[in-house]
């Protein structure tokens, strides 16, 4: 019998994540070394008194950590982790680069993918590797089973009542946004499309290859997308957003803001692109709904599975109705579909038999603990605030009143010791006046806990030092 500590009924946590913590505490205390097998969800719950699937639950947030391994059939064990990992170290403790950490790459945009392989997606390939190939593609916009596992994946978690003849599949979100850019209709002589500043550094390279002029509208930390910016513009062709979740900043659209956008594109005739990332994780907030299901025949909505199963598995989708879908199809065309036949198969499957809703909320579960370690680590920190945490995959830290040669100063010293983030500085669009502060983004969804803390004490360190003291001493 593990020691889980004490279980408390009437308090406000959950028991799920009271369990967690008590066998978290016990691994990192040493209580539970590396290799030893944990008891089985049925004799632990047994022995506790507690529902199985408190157990479950518990442990597969324990799992995605990296304290415990779970082995197909093999029974679960406890990993082999450092003891007592230091999660932010004194300013009087300085960190020693010749005994740095192993590289973490804390660089936004890499979820974790642990517990992906189960036995739905096991079953899911292999019943889609045994289906005979067919001859050719017989629909450009993708499978038909696939398309339709979307949208009512779509009206589930995003209140999308989407016709699956309305779904483009495509792989990942840069497929995407390449294809939609074709398939606009420039009104002079090259395409005007208006992107966030700062926003999503591939957009800007996507226009740059098409020859396309990006125009940049300027998003505020405090207020987010500059409107009467936005609207100060007649001629843009379509304008490119991040309305549930800025990226990087954070900030979203309320509805009033939702509002307003939509009626300036419907007077000046613009395209809206909606880019829904991170629906899937809203961190103690109420999603607000996608702008396509406010305005279908003026919005192009585009989402991914890259942060919910992994980028690597490039595949995603496009929901267009009218004109512009009708667009999107013949642009597909000419380009051939990109996402192989037996890979949509077996999505199509997953999706279709709830496994991808199942692993999602396993998902949320881990990055929503994950958060509120940050958040905990970085309380009362003086010199440095961490912004950006309402719903994601990410943070940005900022270093309050430090000069902004601290910025690359931090960002190189971290890289020195092992840990991989990226510059607040590099979302702005070159060259424009934009109003950021010093700061760094990084990604906490794809280490496990004990390497993520590790390197957010380190984080800290170096950042708190930045704050205070020049560049060149970081």
């Amino acid at each position: 019998m593990i020691d889980v500590g004490i279980l408390d009924r009437g308090a406000s946590a959950p028991l799920h994540e009271q369990l967690a913590h008590g066998i978290r505490a016990a691994v990192l205390a040493g209580r539970a070394r590396g290799g030893d097998v944990v008891p089985s969800t049925r004799a632990l719950a047994a022995d506790l008194g507690l529902a199985r699937g408190t157990v479950v639950a518990a442990y597969e947030i324990l799992v995605g950590e990296g304290y415990l391994v779970s082995r197909p059939g093999g029974g679960t064990t406890v990993a082999d982790i450092p003891r007592a990992p230091s999660v932010a170290p004194t300013a009087s403790a300085p960190v020693d680069v010749a005994e740095a950490a192993p590289v973490v790459d804390l660089r936004p945009g890499r979820p974790g993918t642990a517990g992906v392989v189960d036995a739905a997606w096991r079953s899911a390939w292999r019943r889609a590797s045994a289906l005979e190939v067919a001859p050719d593609v017989t629909d450009v916009t993708g499978d038909p089973a696939l398309r339709a596992a979307i949208a009512a994946h779509l009206a589930r978690t995003r209140g999308l009542a989407v016709a699956p003849d309305e779904v483009i599949v495509t792989a990942g979100t840069s497929d995407a946004m390449l294809l939609t850019l074709l398939a606009l209709a420039p009104r002079g002589p090259r395409l005007r499309v208006g992107i966030e500043n700062p926003g999503y550094p591939r957009v800007r390279s996507l226009l740059d290859r098409l020859g396309a002029q990006a125009v940049p509208i300027p998003v505020r930390l405090a207020t987010g997308l500059d409107l009467d910016a936005l609207e100060a513009h007649r001629d843009l062709d379509a304008v490119i957003v991040t309305p549930h979740h800025h990226y990087p900043l954070g900030s979203r659209w309320d509805a009033a803001a939702r509002s307003r956008v939509l009626g300036w594109a419907a007077r000046s005739g613009t395209v809206v692109v909606e880019d829904d990332y991170d629906s899937e994780f809203p961190h103690g907030r109420v999603p607000l709904p996608p702008l396509h299901l406010l305005d279908p025949a003026g919005v192009v909505s585009i989402g991914t599975l890259s942060k919910v199963l992994s980028p690597a598995l490039r595949c995603g989708w496009i929901v267009a109705t009218g004109v512009l879908r009708d667009r999107l199809v013949a642009a597909r065309e000419d380009l051939d579909p990109t996402v192989s036949q037996v890979q949509q198969h077996a999505l199509a499957l997953y999706l279709a038999e709830g496994a991808l809703a199942r692993h999602t909320a396993r998902r949320r579960r881990d990055y929503r603990h994950r958060r509120r370690l940050l958040l905990d680590a970085f309380a009362g920190v003086d010199g440095v605030t961490l912004t950006a945490t309402d719903g994601g995959l990410h943070a940005v830290v900022l270093l309050d009143d430090a000069p902004p040669a601290s910025e690359r100063a931090v960002v190189d010293a971290l890289a020195a010791r092992g840990i991989l983030v990226s510059p607040l500085s590099g979302y702005a669009v070159p060259g424009t006046a934009v109003d950021l502060p010093v700061g760094i983004v990084f990604g906490y969804a794809e280490p496990s806990t004990p390497a993520l803390m590790e390197a957010v004490g380190r984080i800290i360190s170096v950042a708190r030092n930045a704050a205070r003291v020049d560049p060149d001493t970081v």
